[in-house]
């Protein structure tokens, strides 16, 4: 829990990019589609939008273009109740898109990134509203960000650093991305971060593939939080579950909601971080916060596109028919 006062601007401040998604209809392929579907996402920008539909101050740092692509994208933004007043725009620059197919099962979902050189990939500690970062309680960033490039990294390092000495809460979501880099590449890449950062998120499969932790689920908790040096680990396993382990206690809720018809299952771990988050910020036990998390998580999969709109009391309504509802 933070240790800053409730008199903060925002509960919560996040950082990194955030690109239009252009999807066909109809779970098309690309080669078939006549038209998209235009949305906007981003892991940092899905979390601030979720955490503001449940009714908290968020604000949201980038880097964007300055044209009408850039500029349609933070309104969007902005318009699910999340502060861009300290996005940075530059001229002359582009935004960063991606294309999905939404594959019903068996055909998985397919991602096409074009985002090379996009104007967040370029951004540095320069570009950052440090003085609104002072201003919040909770600071979330991902393992997309240092992803991008260098300057990126080197500035996600800055800011992690700067929260941490300033008081903040901080959380950080591994969401390792084949696409953008290695497993070797990413855990190098990331341990020097991960001490500085209260809670840390990861997937196991993503524990296994870059950080070598064990095949059991409990045991790999206890290892990667010991060999990242955080306050709390919160470890995902898919319909399994997630784990939650501190220095002197591991907490394990299986995800309890079926989930009938799978609509979109982009944006459900970042729904997943928010509604952890979410109830820690409520003052909830690691229990309550897996299954917040596992709640909204839930409930983002029924919707199209990246993002969860869902208020507190359809979260807490889900979770009061203790697992017993089905999602249709």
């Amino acid at each position: 829990m933070s240790n800053t006062a409730m008199s903060d601007q925002y509960d919560f401040i996040t950082l990194g990019e955030a690109m239009l998604r252009l999807s066909p209809p109809a779970y098309q392929k690309i080669a078939q589609a006549g038209a998209f579907d235009i949305q906007v996402g981003g892991a940092e920008s899905n979390v601030a939008i979720n955490l503001a539909q449940l009714g908290f101050r968020t604000a949201w740092l980038s880097r964007l273009p300055d044209t009408p692509l850039g500029r349609r994208l933070a309104a969007a933004i902005a318009a699910h109740g999340v502060d861009t007043g300290g996005v940075r725009f530059a001229p002359g620059e582009r935004l960063g898109l991606y294309f999905v197919e939404l594959g019903p099962p068996p055909r998985p979902n397919r991602v096409i990134y074009d985002r090379a050189g996009s104007a967040a990939s370029r951004m540095s500690s320069a570009d950052v509203d440090f003085a609104r970062i002072a201003q919040a309680a909770w600071l979330h960033l991902t393992g997309i960000t240092p992803a991008l490039s260098p300057s990126c990294r080197a500035m996600a390092a800055d800011v992690l650093r700067f929260a941490r000495e300033r008081g903040l809460t901080v959380s950080f979501d591994v969401n390792y991305r084949a696409l953008l880099w290695s497993p070797s590449e990413a855990a190098q890449a990331l341990l020097p971060l991960l001490p500085l950062c209260h809670y840390v998120f990861i997937a196991h499969r993503d524990g296994q593939a870059l950080f070598g932790a064990p095949a059991d689920a409990g045991e790999a908790a206890a290892a990667l939080r010991a060999q990242f040096g955080c306050q709390t680990l919160v470890m995902t396993l898919g319909e399994a579950g997630a784990v939650a382990q501190a220095e002197d206690e591991q907490v394990a809720v299986p995800q309890p909601f079926h989930v009938s018809q799978v609509v979109d299952r982009i944006g459900a771990g970042d729904a997943f971080a928010a509604g952890f988050m979410a109830a820690r910020r409520w003052g909830k036990s690691l229990a309550d916060a897996l299954r917040y998390g596992h709640a909204l998580s839930a409930l983002k999969l029924t919707l199209p596109g990246d993002l969860a709109l869902f208020s507190r009391a359809e979260v807490e309504q889900l979770i009061a028919g203790d697992g017993r509802a089905s999602l249709r």
